[in-house]
């Protein structure tokens, strides 16, 4: 007599039960990750607008940066990967903000709001998307 060799069934299900379960795991992290991923594009493609932004704000007062001409040129002029093309502004007190449009981001809006002290600029704060774990962790 020969013996039969390979997996039983009842074993064979196990292993599927189990790859499921680390797969309905795993999957609400790496949708976490890939938004913060994505998120990140935001502050990277403003640090440039930030500088500008702390210039003026050295140079003058943080009053009338929105209607400065070069930096609205500037950010009118951003574009990426998963922002709008054409449509980051800079409003009063210098907030930037960022309109996703690709993406699971797509649809939401970031702000980046810059905190003056003594004429400068100390820190930039990130709010505005639905869930705040989606913020880079630079911005937390």
């Amino acid at each position: 007599m020969k013996k039969q060799q390979g997996f039983t069934l009842i074993e064979l299900m196990i292993v599927v039960a189990i790859i499921g379960i680390l797969a309905a795991i795993a999957l609400p992290a790496f949708q976490d990750y890939t938004a913060r991923a994505q998120a990140a594009e935001a502050p990277k493609a403003t640090s440039g607008l930030a500088t500008d932004i702390a210039v003026y704000v050295s140079e003058n007062t943080v009053v009338g940066v929105e209607a400065d001409g070069t930096i609205a040129a500037t950010a009118g002029a951003l574009q990426g990967k998963y922002i709008t093309n054409g449509g980051v502004t800079v409003g009063a007190g210098g907030v930037i903000t960022v309109p996703f449009d690709a993406g699971v981001l797509a649809g939401q809006t970031m702000t980046l709001t810059p905190a003056i002290n003594g004429g400068q600029i100390s820190q930039w704060t990130c709010a505005g998307l639905a869930n705040p774990n989606h913020l880079p962790s630079g911005c937390r």
